[in-house]
């Protein structure tokens, strides 16, 4: 009887080769790139409650209480709602669940219980600085951003206004620059200019005195049966401005310090407010810093204040206005048509965003 022939066996070349460092990007992309399917996976399967016998009535949450209760306006009464069990287990990209402004579907069979977050139509978010980072919404669903600065004690920080307008941009949210304690102003030559540089691109700038009253009746037509959202650093005058505004809530007040020259919190949680003429302000704590998307840096030479008129005729559609030929931002620089605080500003946070 013939022997069987045996199978000839090749063996693979399976030897281990050198990788540079640098490779490991391609395996910390893939594994994200796989993070983030499966996150937007579970966000859609458990975006709608499958509970059957649910009186689902839709709300807006106007303040977040702890992490897992919120007050909600429905129908004209407010509600102390708890987050659903469901929701508490998916793995939300932003450090809140739940924001302010956010509009929900609560049950009201029981004890109220949101069920459901509706799809949001813009929001002013916040990140965490370092590579990996996480989102802070600071509000939902808003109309405009009032961006509340002081002219002095703190002094204005125009580098704070242009990130605010870039995140504003990003959502297509309306951005307006609130100068408070203009009472203090004196005539400045390098304030002037940087407020003409924003008027010019087409950026509403008022200029208010919850001390004297002056501006308040402009703001209010621009606040009028709009949703806005008041955000900017501590001490520049933002609950004092809504008392002037809003007489009879007596929002907390307090002076800024001596030592630092800089605000102090006084406004510890956002919250949801209406106003009596019409419309709803969403106030929020003052903050040290407004970091933006790591994500977004190729968006922002786009819409850097200013810069919208020039990118579009750069030579290259994806410019930087850095270090690229025949760029029509540079150009303006040049010419004085961009002012060199606000290039200077753009840099700063374009190098921000690298990582």
């Amino acid at each position: 009887m013939k022997k069987k022939d045996k199978k000839e066996f090749k063996r693979n070349d399976v030897r281990i080769k050198n990788i540079s460092i640098s490779d490991m990007d391609i395996f910390e992309d893939e594994d994200n790139h796989i993070a983030d399917k499966t996150t937007s996976k579970i966000l859609e399967k458990y975006k709608t409650s499958k509970k059957s016998g649910l009186n689902l009535k839709v709300g807006r949450i106007l303040k977040i209480k702890s992490n897992y209760k919120a007050e909600v306006l429905c129908e004209n009464k407010i509600y102390d709602a708890i987050l659903s069990g469901r929701l508490k287990q998916i793995a939300f990209e932003s450090r809140n669940i739940v924001a302010v402004g956010d509009l929900v579907k609560i049950d009201l069979s029981s004890q109220p219980r949101i069920e459901e977050i509706l799809d949001r139509k813009s929001q002013i978010s916040r990140f965490s600085e370092g590579k990996i980072q996480k989102e802070i919404i600071i509000a939902s669903n808003i109309d405009q951003l009032i961006i509340t600065v002081s002219y002095k004690e703190p002094a204005v920080n125009f580098g704070l206004i242009d990130r605010y307008i870039c995140a504003a941009e990003i959502e297509n949210i309306t951005p307006i620059i609130c100068i408070n304690k203009f009472d203090l102003y004196k005539e400045d030559t390098s304030f002037k200019k940087n407020i003409a540089y924003y008027n010019k691109f087409g950026f509403t700038t008022i200029f208010v005195s919850a001390k004297t009253g002056e501006g308040l009746d402009k703001l209010k037509e621009i606040l009028k049966n709009k949703i806005s959202v008041f955000s900017g650093h501590s001490g520049v005058g933002k609950s004092s401005l809504i008392n002037a505004l809003q007489p009879g809530l007596n929002l907390k007040v307090s002076d800024v310090s001596q030592h630092t020259s800089k605000g102090t919190h006084t406004t510890t949680t956002s919250k949801m407010l209406m106003w009596d003429f019409g419309g709803f302000l969403i106030d929020t704590p003052g903050i040290k810093t407004f970091t933006l998307n790591h994500k977004d840096i190729d968006k922002i030479p786009k819409i850097f204040p200013g810069f919208k008129v020039y990118h579009p005729i750069c030579k290259f559609s994806d410019c930087t206005h850095i270090h690229e030929e025949q760029c029509a931002v540079k150009s303006a620089l040049a010419k004085g048509e961009i002012l060199k605080e606000r290039y200077h500003s753009y840099l700063r946070i374009y190098d921000s965003l690298k990582v």
